[in-house]
């Protein structure tokens, strides 16, 4: 019986931030990457490791036949993360990974027929801006008899990684989804504005097309009408409205002089997150969750670490599968998390 958990990816801003915050030795852990850097580290950790590529699924597969589940915390991109995921399909391979965008999760969802019949759980979206929106909405959608609406999102503070921003750089100027009468529909993002408060504050919001929410928590609730909404910078806003497209394409090319590899350790425990969600049923009642937590890299290291507890007793359900198949659990106890229930 396939027993082990590979945690590729681990040489990353999130990969060592899970080495040194979240890691559970007591677990089959195997350590992933394609540097042969990975070697040392995984030596003073006194845990297995294998170096490959992820761009050969033969390959790939030839290090999966005694892993049970893949957690990939290296590339978010679909294209880049194909050939890992079909190698996964092929050896039977649970596959977890921290895509939260819509263009990439779409891409993963084509597949949950064939992970289906192979019995394989599909889990994208296993970071802080999905898992949490996704379980806040699926508390959300029980407090209303008959939900007819849902809209979520979440706010972060302080500083990204480099390849957070660099995925955000690359699909800001993408073409989105809603979810409108149970179909999705095409969305640009920042078309649309509302407030979300938390604790006396008011942020504002823009409507964000790009996130998996309308994938995912279609699936968690059945609610027919799904928005995702983000905290975001200005500049970040102007760039989803076609605007200065030329300073967008340069600070791509040029991510590495930038921009820091990621939060420092002080801005990693100072910094909060909030997660909202609110339903609204069809004779104007609503609503809300909101979810207050820590830093977003913090929190996405520690659900990842949990997941994988998870992984490792077997639970698991075949095909593509969002977030909140784990439920609230998953997140309560993480110290600094506080789920607030507000009926209106």
């Amino acid at each position: 019986m396939k027993t082990k958990i590979l945690v590729y990816g681990v040489l990353g801003y999130t990969g060592n931030l899970f080495l040194e915050r979240a890691l559970d030795r007591s677990l089959p852990i195997v350590l992933g990457a394609r540097e042969k850097e990975l070697r040392g580290a995984a030596e003073r950790l006194g845990l297995e490791y294998r170096v490959f590529e992820i761009s050969d699924a033969p390959g790939i597969a030839a290090h999966l036949s005694d892993i049970r589940a893949v957690v990939n915390l290296a590339s978010i991109s679909f294209g880049v993360n194909r050939p890992l995921i079909d190698a996964c399909l092929q050896t039977g391979t649970h596959y977890v990974d921290l895509a939260a965008e819509c263009p990439d999760m779409v891409g993963i969802l084509e597949l949950h027929d064939a992970a289906s019949s192979r019995g394989v759980m599909l889990m994208p979206g296993a970071g802080f801006n999905l898992v949490t929106t996704d379980i806040a909405g699926a508390i959300a959608s029980k407090l209303l008899a008959d939900p007819t609406r849902l809209s979520l999102g979440f706010a972060t503070f302080g500083k990204a990684s480099r390849g957070t921003i660099r995925s955000v750089l690359r699909l800001a100027t993408e073409t989105g989804y809603s979810r409108r009468a149970g179909e999705l529909v095409a969305t640009r993002s920042a078309s649309e504005k509302r407030i979300f408060r938390a604790e006396q504050k008011d942020y504002p919001l823009i409507n964000n097309a790009l996130m998996g929410d309308v994938i995912t928590s279609f699936m968690s609730t059945n609610i027919r009408e799904i928005t995702a909404y983000s905290y975001y910078p200005w500049i970040l806003v102007q760039f989803m409205k076609g605007r200065m497209d030329w300073l967008r394409r340069f600070l791509m090319a040029h991510s590495d002089r930038f921009f820091a590899p990621g939060p420092s350790a002080d801005e990693l425990d100072s910094q909060h997150t909030y997660s909202w969600a609110q339903v609204e049923d069809a004779g104007g009642r609503s609503a809300t969750v909101i979810i207050r937590g820590p830093q977003a890299y913090v929190f996405t290291v520690k659900a990842i670490g949990r997941i994988i507890d998870r992984l490792a007793r077997n639970d698991v359900n075949p095909g593509f599968t969002p977030p909140s198949f784990y439920g609230r659990g998953l997140i309560e106890g993480i110290d600094g998390v506080r789920i607030d229930v507000m009926a209106e």
